[in-house]
């Protein structure tokens, strides 16, 4: 099969991509009932926010039953049932009483600009600071629809920002959710009910005080030159002098791919400790990554299945951004797209980097089996080598994929495959939302500390890695499952702000709530 990106207005790219096709949502398996969980394939009904492998409808002509991983609407199944490895059979609380936390005015009125900037707020890198205790989580913004991430500009701590899979990206100032939105993307992209299109990552530059750039990626509809509906855009647009909003009209498009089926859009941009842009693309959708002999996720001339690393600011591909040194094609010497850094991924829904390290953590949403968090541990300059290849179509989780007929141990040696640092079946849930590590100083003992979820059983776990091995799983339901609330569940996002602090988004509710130590 080939695959034309084809070139758009704004500078998109145009590229052929021999052999395969391109980008899909990081949601559950696909063998599912429609409405499930982003990560589940085989689930209960409900519906994952953005995780591509929960259900929904696929476009016309799959070769799987409809089933979409997107955290897009729906209902979710919050039932525990089922623990892994070391971690007790915690049961789910469903009528406790609720966390504290502060209610919100949704309509304040018009938009303030940031606050005037003080001594700039970063990350606490000390090491973690006595028992890890119980946490809680603090509402921090409701009335929010389908919220899908949450982060703080660079610069600038007065805010927090909230996109929502429709297309707007909301601004909570003061305690307060704004009415007025930072930017609405709406008119041009495709968010189609239940399906895993919409608006589906967004970064900010690192110098955004400064040059007031920011980037997004979500499903086009067709309109102003972005291809065909379900096309994949990655964009970058400006902001207003005093970087209170942003107009659409300034969109710049970096890179436009033709989509497949309507789930496994992965979603997730990122700018690492490289200052370079890093952005996560699902295997192309439908069931077992049934694209081309092999499949997306071991083809290096398609762009699905993998994690892209691009120089937005450089001009020399299409006058649209320039290829980083150090890529997989120039590390390995594979004949490779050249904008491929890492592959063998089937649906990476969030991944982050640790704030004070540079380590990488991927949530990789599962097939049929077993859901799994990968890690890259970077060096001492906070940099981690381009070419790891984690295994999908062959591999999910640390085994072979059930019915591939190729897997086996030696081929897992020859292809020097990355194995999960974690994972987990079905009992235990559906969908993972990866999360990030702490690195806040309200919680000294949580520093250092991962935390992430399943989007469909709305099942919370935490760990550390210490010598480059995963210590102190467990799982933390109990906790962070808010007292009185039957129906929360969606576990779409984690997110943190400049000083390390951790963020939850859910769908149902729509709310953003923060990691807080228990009271």
């Amino acid at each position: 099969m080939s695959l034309l990106l084809r070139s758009r207005s704004f500078a998109a790219v145009s590229l052929v991509l021999v052999g395969a096709g391109l980008v899909a949502i990081a949601c559950g398996s696909d063998s599912r009932n429609p409405g499930i969980a982003p990560g589940s394939d085989t689930s209960t009904s409900g519906n994952q926010p953005n995780n591509p492998d929960n259900g929904g409808s696929m476009t016309p002509g799959n070769s799987s039953t409809p089933g979409s991983e997107n955290p897009a609407g729906g209902t979710q199944n919050p039932a525990n049932s089922g623990t892994e490895g070391p971690m007790g059979n915690i049961p789910v609380q469903q009528n406790p009483q609720d966390n504290p936390g502060s209610t919100n005015n949704p309509n304040p009125g018009e938009m303030n600009p940031p606050a005037t900037p003080g001594a700039p707020v970063t990350a606490n890198c000390n090491p973690p600071d006595g028992a890890v205790p119980n946490l809680a989580l603090q509402q921090v913004a409701t009335g929010l629809t389908r919220p899908l991430y949450v982060t703080q500009a660079p610069g600038d701590d007065s805010r927090l920002f909230v996109m929502e899979k429709g297309g707007t990206i909301r601004v909570v100032s003061d305690g307060q959710l704004q009415a007025t939105p930072f930017i609405d993307v709406s008119s041009v992209l495709m968010d189609d009910g239940n399906s895993e299109r919409g608006l589906l990552g967004m970064a900010f530059h690192p110098d955004f005080a400064s040059n007031g750039l920011f980037y997004l990626h979500f499903s086009s509809n067709g309109g102003q030159g972005m291809g065909v509906a379900g096309d994949t855009v990655v964009a970058e647009f400006t902001a207003n002098a005093d970087r209170s909003a942003a107009d659409a009209a300034t969109r710049r498009v970096l890179l436009t791919t033709a989509g497949l089926e309507a789930n496994h859009n992965g979603g997730q941009l990122a700018f690492g400790p490289d200052k370079l842009l890093y952005f996560g693309l699902g295997d192309g959708g439908g069931a077992n990554d049934q694209h081309g002999a092999n499949g997306n996720g071991q083809n290096l001339m398609s762009l699905n299945a993998k994690i892209l690393r691009l120089d937005p600011l450089g001009r020399a591909v299409n006058n649209a951004y320039s290829i980083p040194a150090g890529n997989l094609a120039a590390v390995t010497q594979q004949q490779a797209l050249p904008e491929i850094w890492a592959y063998g991924l089937r649906n990476p829904w969030r991944f982050s980097f640790d704030a004070c390290n540079g380590d990488l953590y991927i949530g990789d949403v599962g097939q049929n089996t077993l859901e799994e968090i990968d890690f890259l541990a970077a060096g001492a300059d906070k940099t981690i080598p381009a070419g790891s290849n984690f295994g999908w179509r062959l591999m999910e989780g640390p085994n072979c994929r059930p019915g591939d007929t190729v897997c086996n141990q030696q081929t897992q040696q020859q292809m020097n495959l990355t194995q999960p640092v974690d994972s987990y079946g079905r009992t235990v849930g559906q969908s993972v939302t990866g999360g990030f590590v702490y690195r806040g100083s309200d919680i000294p003992g949580l520093r250092g500390t991962y935390i992430y979820a399943d989007y469909q059983s709305a099942r919370f776990f935490r760990f550390r890695i210490v010598n480059g091995a995963i210590a102190d799983r467990t799982e933390i339901t109990n906790q962070l499952r808010p007292a009185g609330n039957a129906q929360f569940g969606g576990i779409s996002s984690f997110g943190s702000d400049n000083a390390g602090e951790m963020y939850v988004a859910t769908f149902t509710p729509g709310v953003v709530y923060k990691v807080a130590a228990a009271p």
